[in-house]
């Protein structure tokens, strides 16, 4: 039986090293997971390139697309959980205080008393809070959903960016039957909207993105987009003017990065439109009017996560196999190689969308 566990810690700006921790004693509260999959988020390239945010508290195991089997729980948690002994579970990053403003308004998304991927190392409790590591403590405010044995570890840690994108679409942005959904950028988030806005009956979908773009445009149009532009090739505002015949969107889902893409999310909403921005940029581009909020009364979201209830819909999406889901993952990493794996993603290397660290402990 093992008593320590392979991690990959980020230590500073792009800097990943591989630690030994011992594993966490096990209560009658908690348990132990052993990791199969988890996916690299772009909240993990932010903190690499910058050594850390406003989240993450270096140096930290990282790593929060977590999929693996219950290793060790305790009796109380196996009651709570509906779990047993080799279960099947994705684990959200939330580990809501339940005591907080944000807890108590049900917002727990912005509770930072603990979230898996960004606690330090040197924790009293463990150190063992992120899923690129070969195991994970579960805290008893753990948010954990079992799920189907049988598909694919690499595809079910896919629940974060569908069921971000389904959260965005249809619950924050508010998108019925019939609606203009336009979609900027179509990395795993603006991928996952496109089933969003697909599975809320969208009259029309449409993804924006780069000439560079093109393989994860081409994905976009399987999953159900009607049109692809590119803004470095194509002025974007006047394709959209024409294939809405003037009316624009209903919804934006902005999740580029760039500061000028939420300019441009402004001209690409109709009247009453809505603009959710997903973005973490810290700078405001120049171009941007405040004005054209006003004249067509647009409604601006932010959005950071999505509530539990949507990751159930968006797992039993992945489970159904309705979505060719397997396309969106392009590249696979061991623990030892994490570092490989978060830069890939960090500066979109060969092409990748979705990069994983995958274990083969058994």
């Amino acid at each position: 039986m093992s008593t320590k566990s392979k991690a990959a810690v980020l230590t500073g700006k792009e800097k990943i090293e591989i630690k030994e921790f011992p594993l966490p004693k096990i209560g009658n509260n908690d348990g132990l997971l052993r990791v199969e999959a988890c996916g690299v988020c772009g909240f993990d390239s932010e903190a690499y390139l910058f050594g850390g945010n406003g989240v993450h508290q270096l140096p930290c195991v990282i790593g929060h697309e977590i999929v693996g089997r219950v290793d060790n729980i305790g009796a109380e948690a196996s009651e709570r959980w509906s779990l047993k002994t080799g279960d099947r579970i994705v684990v959200e990053e939330y580990i809501p205080c339940g005591l907080c403003d944000a807890c108590l308004t049900g917002n727990y998304q912005q509770c930072f008393d603990l979230r898996y991927g960004s606690m330090r190392e040197d924790h009293p409790q463990t150190a063992l809070w992120g899923g690129f590591s070969e195991y994970m403590y579960l805290h008893p405010r753990s948010i954990v959903h079992k799920v189907d044995p049988n598909v694919s570890a690499e595809l079910l840690q896919l629940f974060i960016p569908i069921s971000n994108g389904i959260h965005w679409v249809q619950e924050v942005g508010k998108s019925k039957v019939g609606d203009t959904v336009v979609i900027q950028g179509p990395g795993p988030m603006g991928l996952g909207a496109v089933i969003g806005a697909k599975e809320a009956g969208a009259g029309k979908i449409i993804v924006t993105g780069l000439q560079k773009d093109e393989h994860r445009l081409q994905i976009a149009k399987d999953f159900g987009a009607d049109h692809i532009f590119t803004a470095d090739t194509q002025d974007i505002v006047n394709e959209v003017s024409e294939v809405t015949n003037g009316k624009m969107a209903d919804t934006v889902i902005n999740a580029a990065t760039a500061p000028q893409q939420f300019v441009t999310a402004l001209d690409l909403a109709g009247r009453l439109g809505t603009v959710v921005h997903s973005g973490t940029d810290y700078n405001l581009s120049p171009e941007f009017i405040s004005s054209k909020i006003t004249w067509k009364l647009l409604t601006i979201k932010g959005v950071l996560g999505r509530p539990k209830e949507t990751v159930g819909v968006a797992l039993r999406l992945i489970e159904s196999g309705k979505y060719a889901l397997w396309k969106m993952i392009t590249h696979s990493y061991s623990i030892e190689e994490a570092g490989k794996a978060v830069h890939k993603h960090a500066y979109g290397e060969d092409d990748c969308i979705h990069v994983a660290v995958v274990n083969n402990n058994k």
